[in-house]
């Protein structure tokens, strides 16, 4: 995910403190979620006998651990951001 849009630091708006816990509950939360989907991954013995199919459950598990890496990465980037503009 590029182009990661911050938000304006403000008075009228949440602090940097906000913020960034709200950011970094977000993250933590991905990263459990990620660490529970690792443990789905597929394995052949539950696929057998179709052929093809532990390939295609594969790649569907792959695909979903890696929608939750970019979005884990692209909330420690918009924290990143955050803390320089603080």
């Amino acid at each position: 995910m590029s182009d990661i849009v911050t938000p304006i630091i403000h008075l009228n708006g949440d602090s940097p403190d906000v913020l960034l816990t709200n950011l970094k509950d977000a993250y933590r939360a991905l990263r459990a979620a990620i660490v529970a989907l690792q443990q789905c991954t597929p394995n052949g013995r539950n696929y057998y006998p179709d052929p093809g199919r532990f390939e295609r459950a594969r790649t569907q598990h792959d695909e979903r651990l890696d929608k939750l890496l970019a979005v884990a990465q692209s909330i420690a980037g918009e924290a990143e951001l955050i803390q320089k503009l603080s």
